[in-house]
């Protein structure tokens, strides 16, 4: 029955480690799938594009603006000017002069008026028909605005920037991520390994416990202690597989690809000689990505009180126009025209004024943010550093713990099986050993993960991309 319990343990342990081993996954594919697949950082790319053409788009204003301008007009009448009562004055007034002179007969005199009538054209002038077509060519260009549209420009180019930043600070954080969810899988691949080796070593020992109490060398104690503890060890290797398989469940969501039955061969790695905290403080002065963020939106608001500070003074451009369909022209229309034009608003209400001092009380905002965002990075790089500092040296501390342990474990296995020590001192070096190898593995972890929080304060992160973590060591020195 004993046997058949270390048989089912031996077959499970097969199964289980065979799910992982033909799926290997390292850190650099797990970066490339996630930024490959994530929405945001697709998003990020689009909207840079979008500005970029903003950007194009605010630049046209400096240039003229040439332009056709047609038009189907129609109206209620015709527009006539009315010279008839001219035109019956002149009749009449020739009418009166002649019969003054007393030569002629009322016949003759009737029949020289109707003469006149039928001679003389009618004085109406038609101005504009009823439906009429406008076509014609022109420009606008203006020549001074008060600085508005250079404002404008500068603005866009400000956006576009800050959506490089954009992108750039998702990039960073999705590769965050990806390094913090693969090395907790990582982690737990980890554990799983120590506790299938810690199985093993008690199905061994538990071997070798029913061999000496076969033979009367050992207790009953001290085999019912050895079962005990590869039942113990079995729980807790299975409950690591489960972690693992969580583990990768959450890696797959995250980076768009199923890993779930991946082996992670990307090993946690350490930089010796990390530099001092001061070092990462300036890179994160000069290059955290929030810090750029609200230093641009001090220079896009700046912008704006450029923008409205020209609103004081006059707005001047040249014009022209020509008119291409000549039928329709009036005595009135020109068939050109160009010319300057200026406006200057007198009043508005003070409108210009207040939102001058609005953008001023704004710039004044920016800089209390600008001071307090500081401080708070500055306070992150002094937690993460502090976290990979302490990681290692819990590491390093932890060398000598294991050689001692590995050591005891020998001694106390060689005494068993001479019947000079107890299962019990056995199964507790065992433990002891199984301990500092996850607490090594843990140390390991919080470093790795401690030190790409570091980098991606210092908008780094890209750095890590292409590489695996401890192979930065060169940026450090």
């Amino acid at each position: 029955m004993k046997k058949s319990i270390s048989v089912l343990c031996c077959l499970f342990l097969l199964f289980t480690t065979s799910l992982f081993a033909d799926n290997p996954l390292t850190l650099e594919e797990a970066l490339k799938y996630a930024i490959s697949n994530n929405e945001l950082i697709n998003a990020s790319a689009k909207t840079k594009e979008f500005y970029e053409y903003e950007f194009k788009a605010s630049k046209g204003k400096y240039f003229p603006n040439f332009f056709l301008d047609g038009s189907v007009n129609k109206i209620n009448e015709p527009i006539v000017l009315g010279l008839n009562s001219a035109r019956t004055a002149v009749i009449g007034a020739s009418v009166a002069t002649l019969t003054a002179t007393g030569t002629l007969t009322p016949q003759q005199i009737m029949y020289f008026k109707e003469q006149l009538e039928s001679k003389i054209p009618n004085f109406d002038m038609k101005f504009q028909d009823d439906l009429f077509y406008k076509f014609s060519v022109g420009f606008t260009w203006p020549l001074f605005t008060g600085g508005k549209i250079s404002a404008n420009t500068n603005a866009k180019k400000i956006e576009l920037s800050v959506s490089q930043l954009e992108y750039e600070k998702t990039l960073n954080s999705t590769i965050t991520s990806v390094i913090e969810s693969y090395f907790k899988a990582k982690l737990a691949q980890e554990a799983r390994n120590i506790r299938k080796d810690y199985l093993d070593d008690i199905i061994q020992h538990n071997n070798n416990a029913q061999k000496l109490f076969n033979v009367g060398m050992i207790s009953k104690t001290n085999k019912l202690r050895s079962e005990v503890a590869l039942a113990q060890a079995t729980r807790e290797y299975q409950k690591s597989q489960r972690d693992l398989e969580l583990a990768l469940v959450i890696l797959s969501d995250i980076i768009g690809v199923d890993v779930k039955d991946s082996n992670l061969i990307t090993n946690f790695k350490k930089i010796d000689n990390i530099k001092d905290t001061k070092y990462y403080e300036d890179t994160a002065i000069s290059n955290n990505i929030a810090l750029k963020n609200l230093k641009h939106k001090k220079e896009m608001i700046s912008q704006k009180k450029k923008a409205i500070k020209g609103n004081f003074l006059p707005t001047i451009a040249t014009f022209g126009k020509y008119e291409i369909y000549k039928h329709n022209l009036t005595l009135f229309e020109p068939e050109w025209v160009a010319g300057l034009s200026a406006r200057l608003d007198l009043f508005k209400g003070g409108q210009d004024y207040n939102e001058f001092r609005a953008y001023n009380t704004q710039l004044e905002i920016i800089d209390l943010y600008i001071q307090n965002a500081n401080k708070m990075v500055i306070t992150a790089i002094k937690k993460y550093h502090h976290k990979a500092k302490t990681a290692l040296e819990q590491y390093e501390s932890l060398k000598s713990s294991q050689e001692l342990t590995e050591e005891n474990l020998n001694l106390y296995k060689k005494s068993f099986t001479e019947g000079l020590a107890t299962s019990i001192e056995v199964l507790d070096a065992e433990l002891a050993l199984e301990k500092v190898r996850l607490e090594q593995s843990q140390a390991l972890f919080d470093f790795n993960v401690a030190y790409a929080h570091l980098i991606d304060l210092c908008a780094n992160s890209q750095l890590l991309m292409n590489k695996n973590i401890g192979e930065s060591k060169e940026n450090e020195k």
